[in-house]
């Protein structure tokens, strides 16, 4: 429906049915008049301009990879190539081996070994006690007698709780009797 239309029979309904003068109260309707265009035509460049967005992105990331490969290779020859034409760096036959092992590695301070986070000793677990042990306070005595004495009075010789009891009720009996004793 075209806007100027639209306009004109929204002017027609509110002149009509205003509420100011004792007619139907106006609910106010809000709409997109973009949606009465016609968009719909236009919807399918609209996804091939997506589509095309989508190849672009891909495109630019396999650039970009590319050139991080390449940038990668590039360090590794330029570092290769050092070695070679210094003549202040000899290897012997321990470094050589080394070197040709995928398994070793050389941190920052120049260790070599199989693994460099065993090495650099950040998990290490020196004076670190194994297990963390509590004193007992006296209340923790009281409780652990009032709590025995609480089990035996909700628990059935087989040891179930008696019908229509729980453990809360158990623990707040528990609770009341150590409050007794304090």
């Amino acid at each position: 429906m075209p806007k100027h239309l639209l306009t004109s029979l929204q002017h027609w309904f509110n002149q009509k049915y205003s509420a100011l003068d004792g007619g139907i109260p106006i609910v106010e309707y809000s709409f997109d008049p973009d949606d009465y265009d016609r968009r719909d035509e236009y919807d399918f460049r609209r996804d091939e301009r997506r589509e095309q967005d989508r190849i672009d992105e891909m495109r630019r990331q396999e650039a970009l990879d590319d050139f991080r490969r390449d940038a990668e290779r590039d360090r590794a020859q330029e570092a290769l190539r050092e070695v070679m034409n210094n003549d202040e760096i000899t290897l012997d036959k321990k470094l050589v081996t080394a070197i040709n092992n995928p398994k070793m590695r050389m941190d920052r301070r120049g260790n070599i070994g199989l693994s460099t986070i065993r090495a650099s000793g950040q998990f290490r677990n020196t004076g670190i006690p194994l297990k963390r042990t509590r004193k007992k306070t006296k209340t923790d005595r009281t409780m652990s007698k009032c709590l025995k004495i609480a089990n035996k009075k909700f628990r059935k010789a087989n040891g179930q709780l008696r019908k229509g009891k729980t453990m809360r009720d158990v623990m707040r009996h528990a609770h009341r009797l150590c409050r007794k004793e304090k």
